[in-house]
């Protein structure tokens, strides 16, 4: 489609259009050529190889592209020359980069860095006829082939640290001949692909590293001739349809990295999805990234960074023809990662096992969170010990429980606290606190019904708290019957009655009937504090109790109904 290829060379030309600007011009100097970039912006906090060719890698794709605006300039392959000498001044020894912002002699993020330069030297190589480009390729080959060595003999600190690893060691062998880095490689792969039967990956991260593990399963099938690891790349992309929340976004609240809980969007995924359409013919994949692209236009958004490989390996965009309709009603319980997501057109619901925002409900573009605050001994939220599948519910267990040291048995050796061995001391166990959360779909269709059972302990004050946000800055109105605020960030409420209410838009959801037995709104002793993030509404009780709340996807009230 002509329109979503010229929104990937558009986004190629702005990012040669701040490489242009942003690159250092001071001959003599040993950042010349770099970008002072990624980590503070334009004119960041210091020169950095990684962000440095990666824009040189979006220069090259938009110079060789004959539609974009900087097609045969020949300033662009000036300034790839000025990046590569200065990568080639600050390559180590042992052929690795630093990472400036945390890692240093760095094997994967030299692995990163060969990974999107391979892209490059195979364009550099289909356009050697050019006499700008030609020594360019000299230079890049350099650079890759020096990296190998560093990248076999050093480490890794994260689990797609290996993949990256394997497919840059895998292209050294290529370029090289050099059976050692193939073998390395090879250590890595027969630890096994961590990617289980659901698609998920290890880190569970849909906002992140879920496309550099995929990324890195396209470049070793391509190396080595092997298209079982997209495999891996096919589960992955099917599970994700089940993260996609009622406004496009992407749920990441289950994330193990820094991605967790941040507003993302489909887009870096356009280039996984389209490339696995065309290679396994895969229909569905093809709407997908039909629709991906067709939200990022509509937004206004840029398309991903990735001309330069759509150009290596397909020219540009056709999708063909497919009406296979994207799912957007389903119940999925993924049980290794302790995640059921729930979708229903236009509201979703999602449970986590062991955290303290266990629930979240979103219609449309309004979210809510839910936490169960209980500051019971050493204890200070509900985190769900299981989630089980229980005659078409999903039901959720904590137990809490209550003890006291005792004093030893034996006198001991030292009368310092800190050097004792209360690891060892004898306990007094109890009084215990549990709790068993029910969740039902409401056979209306609109939601969901959370029955909330705490049993023990007599008189233990629980908050339920409810994070409430768009997550695009949108204005949010709060209220029941008996008020109305607007929901601003790092406020917070106790509501004591009636039906809660948020709204932004068009989009709204009801939470209730709300209640308050007591007006503890912030937890002690090391509760974890209310989020800056949300508007924060309170439901109060005292255990034990035995509480139903509905979240229900609800029209936009035009006015606060009274009673």
């Amino acid at each position: 489609m002509r329109e979503h290829w010229q929104r990937l060379i558009e986004a190629s030309d702005k990012l040669t259009d701040s490489f242009l600007a942003m690159q250092l011009r001071e001959p003599g100097s040993p950042d010349d050529g770099a970008v002072f970039a990624s980590w503070g912006g334009p004119g960041g906090f210091y020169a950095d190889p990684k962000p440095s060719l990666g824009l040189a890698a979006s220069a090259l794709a938009s110079y060789l592209c004959a539609e974009s605006r900087h097609a045969h300039d020949p300033a662009v392959p000036e300034a790839i020359g000025r990046a590569l000498d200065y990568a080639t001044r600050v390559q180590n020894a042992d052929g690795t980069f630093d990472y400036r912002p945390c890692n240093f002699d760095s094997a994967p993020d030299t692995a990163f860095i060969v990974n999107r330069a391979v892209v490059s030297l195979a364009l550099m190589e289909k356009a050697a006829g050019d006499p700008l480009i030609a020594p360019l390729a000299v230079k890049l080959r350099a650079i890759i082939v020096a990296a190998g060595e560093g990248i076999r003999t050093r480490g890794f600190h994260t689990p797609n640290h290996r993949w990256a690893i394997a497919a840059a060691l895998s292209s050294c062998c290529r370029l090289t001949g050099d059976a050692r880095y193939k073998e390395r490689a090879q250590e890595y792969l027969r630890e096994g692909l961590d990617c289980n039967a659901d698609g998920e990956w290890s880190e569970r991260s849909a906002g992140g590293y879920n496309i550099v593990n995929d990324e890195q399963m396209m470049a070793l099938a391509a190396e080595r001739n092997d298209d079982s690891f997209l495999d891996s790349v096919e589960r992955n992309l099917r599970m994700m349809l089940a993260y996609v929340d009622p406004d496009g976004s992407v749920f990441t609240n289950n994330s193990t990295r820094q991605d967790r809980g941040k507003k993302t969007w489909l887009d870096s995924y356009w280039y996984l999805y389209f490339y696995m359409a065309k290679r396994r013919g895969n229909r569905l994949f093809t709407a997908v990234a039909r629709r991906i692209m067709e939200d990022i236009v509509a937004a206004g958004r840029d398309a991903p960074d990735c001309l330069d490989r759509v150009m290596l390996e397909f020219g540009g965009v056709d999708y063909g023809n497919t009406d296979e309709p994207i799912p957007t009603s389903y119940a999925k319980f993924f049980r290794d990662s302790g995640l059921v997501r729930l979708r229903r057109g236009g509201f979703s619901l999602s449970l986590i096992k062991g955290v303290g925002r266990f629930l979240y409900f979103q219609s449309g573009s309004v979210s809510a969170y839910l936490k169960l605050g209980v500051s019971y001994f050493d204890k200070r939220e509900f985190k769900a010990d299981s989630i089980e599948e229980e005659d078409g519910a999903y039901v959720l267990r904590f137990l809490a429980k209550g003890w006291y040291y005792l004093p030893f048995e034996t006198k001991s050796p030292t009368s310092d606290w800190w050097k004792m061995d209360n690891a060892s001391r004898p306990k007094q166990w109890g009084p215990d606190l549990s709790f068993a959360l029910r969740v039902d779909e409401l056979p209306e269709g609109d939601g969901v019904e959370l029955r909330a059972l705490a049993m023990g302990c007599e008189g233990v004050p629980v908050r339920f708290e409810i994070g409430l946000c768009t997550g695009t800055g949108a204005e949010l109105r709060v209220g029941t019957e008996h008020f109305e605020v607007e929901g601003r960030p790092g406020e917070a409420v106790l509501a004591r009655s009636g039906k809660l209410c948020a709204w932004s838009g068009l989009d709204a959801l009801e939470i209730g009937p709300a209640f308050a037995e007591h007006r503890d709104m912030g937890g002690t002793y090391g509760s974890e504090s209310r989020s800056r993030d949300h508007f924060t509404a309170y439901f109060t009780a005292f255990s034990p109790f035995s509480k139903a709340i509905r979240f229900r996807r609800v029209p936009t009230p035009t006015r606060i109904q009274t009673s």
